[in-house]
């Protein structure tokens, strides 16, 4: 692809999200309050005001902070072993590329992103990560995908995949970064000028709006834009037209990126694009309340007649001399009430409209809603929370299938080695990619079976679902915060029970006068914590009396004498029959 080419699809891109765009920087500018906030909901009717802050609690950041904080979570990764393939060699290798994956998630810190995704995905109605090679702390090369700003990014068309086949992403870079990269194009980078030269095509607009980004805020350096498509990545030095590089894309599964999209009806949207009016209508009357308050508290003096003074004295002590016939007052305050009847209404507006109930903020919402309606309410936030799972979900499984796959065309004759947490155990893992991964890039992420829950309507719901045979003890553990290590957990758990058999069995053959079951029983009082040392001390295992066919059984032999083999209440040692 010649600069041309290249030039022209940059500027269709940036040109295809220039309405979009208007809108991230609008809703940004809201999310982060202060005085653009203000200047973004209300726009030149600020003036006077221009150093306030937004004169009302920020509902749609506290939406997306809650929202955030019941999606933005790494699902849960599952590799599965084909039916037609399910042998031990295949379990074990699922296990092994499950383990090799989870590495990549542990070095890259994937745990840490999601909530920052969390925040981006509801919000720009879009999120987006880069699939590119890092090194671990070894040295170790490894396959990364790198959490980018929305705001910077440029998609193309969505197809019926949720998945765009190009983008490209802006991003500054200083002259002098450039140039020890690139020495090459030293001269081209000197010369150019520091903004986008609006000649060539690219829409004025995004040179405005374009002021810091999450990774760099001080709006310094020369606008680069990386063009991702299926040949590979293009790096555009924008002010002086100038393609910096260009690095072949290994993967023949698509463009080297992965695009998380909110579901919408055929614009691309975020979760609070549709309330910004709303806001606006409720920054405004919260503005003329204060101002009429105001106006209340401090109204103007009318003298009626001549004042012999000259000025007017207010205070404590002050007089004031009238001549004959004069006369002072202040008018009435008349605050209409309506107006905070209006506050209220679109306030409850603004909730339906985020799905934001009350509830969320450890209010009541029984003034307005009944007992069916909050179970509605609930359910279509579980319907929500569920949609935005299922995006995640499917973006974390193309995230995983990219890095599988990149390992393995770039380093595949390579031992390495990678560490992390599975199953909340630590693990070291040797592989070669050609061989172990070997063309299995496909994993399955699930969200747990109470995702989105708080914790206490995890145990309720767990307990519940427990109680009724729906889940195992297990699953339970796995939905619930705060167990780290399962395996540890329910070794004292299984210990605890063991020791309380033993107490049990203990307690009963002292109270039927054994005596070295009272003497252990009056040495565990005394030294609670050496239970074990103790029986030890008291009682020796002896190897139980089995019956020979019985032993054999155990033993994995048949038996040595001739005839039918024994029934199961034989085997069990029953004196039953059937």
């Amino acid at each position: 692809m010649n600069t041309s080419e290249l030039q022209d699809k940059i500027t269709q891109l940036h040109y295809d999200n220039q309405d979009n765009h208007s809108s991230r920087g609008r809703i940004r500018s809201i999310m982060n309050g202060g005085p653009s906030g203000l200047l973004a909901l209300l726009g030149d009717q600020i003036q006077g005001f221009e150093d306030w802050q937004v004169p009302m609690p920020n509902l749609m950041m506290s939406g997306l902070e809650h929202l955030a904080q019941k999606i933005g979570r790494i699902p849960n990764l599952k590799v599965d072993v084909p039916n037609n393939k399910d042998s031990e060699r295949a379990r074990k290798r699922a296990d092994k590329i499950a383990r090799i994956v989870t590495a990549y998630d542990d070095v890259q810190r994937l745990d840490l992103q999601m909530p920052q995704v969390g925040r981006w995905l509801p919000g720009y109605g879009f999120a987006v990560w880069i699939i590119k090679e890092k090194k671990g702390p070894d040295g170790t090369p490894y396959p990364c995908a790198e959490l980018r700003d929305p705001y910077n990014c440029f998609p193309g068309y969505f197809g019926a995949d949720q998945m765009p086949k190009e983008m490209s992403i802006v991003r500054r870079v200083p002259k002098a970064s450039l140039a020890k990269i690139y020495p090459q194009f030293e001269k081209e980078i000197k010369k150019g000028y520091n903004t986008v030269n609006i000649a060539s095509g690219y829409a004025s607009a995004y040179q405005d709006a374009y002021n810091g980004s999450w990774a760099n805020s001080n709006n310094e350096g020369d606008l680069v834009s990386e063009y991702y498509n299926e040949e590979g990545t293009y790096i555009y030095h924008m002010s002086s037209s100038t393609i910096l590089d260009f690095i072949p894309n290994p993967l023949e599964s698509g463009p080297a990126f992965v695009v998380a999209k909110k579901f919408s009806f055929d614009q691309m949207q975020g979760q609070y694009d549709q309330i910004i009016g709303l806001m606006a209508s409720m920054a405004k009357i919260n503005v003329m309340s204060i101002i009429a308050m105001e106006d209340a508290v401090f109204t103007e003096t009318n003298i009626t007649g001549e004042l012999e003074s000259g000025q007017y004295k207010k205070g404590r002590f002050a007089v004031n001399y009238f001549s004959p016939g004069s006369s002072v007052s202040k008018p009435a305050s008349n605050i209409p009430y309506q107006i905070f009847q209006q506050i209220d209404r679109i306030e409850r507006q603004l909730r339906v409209g985020a799905s934001y109930p009350a509830q969320d903020d450890s209010q009541s919402p029984l003034s307005f809603a009944t007992g069916r309606g909050l179970e509605e309410l609930g359910a279509s936030m579980s319907l929500m929370i569920r949609e935005y799972h299922t995006v995640l979900a499917d973006a974390v499984q193309q995230i995983d299938s990219k890095r599988l796959e990149w390992d393995e065309k770039m380093y595949g004759g390579t031992n390495k080695e990678l560490s992390g947490y599975y199953n909340n155990e630590f693990f070291s893992e040797k592989y070669e990619p050609s061989t172990d991964i070997n063309g299995a890039f496909k994993t399955r992420r699930v969200y747990g079976a109470m995702a989105g829950y708080d914790e206490p309507q995890k145990i309720v719901t767990g307990l519940q679902l427990l109680s009724s045979g729906v889940i195992d003890t297990q699953t339970l553990q796995e939905n619930l915060d705060g167990l780290d290590n399962l395996a540890m957990v329910n070794e004292r758990i299984t210990r605890e029970k063991m020791d309380k058999v033993l107490e049990d069995t203990l307690l009963q053959q002292a109270s039927g006068g054994d005596e070295k079951a009272i003497m252990a029983v009056v040495q565990i009082r005394k030294n609670p914590g050496n239970m074990q040392s103790i029986l030890d001390k008291f009682f020796t295992a002896e190897k139980p009396d089995i019956p020979e066919p019985e032993a054999q059984l155990l033993e994995g032999q048949g038996p040595t004498t001739t005839g039918p083999a024994p029934s199961i209440q034989q085997a069990l040692g029953l004196g039953w029959k059937i």
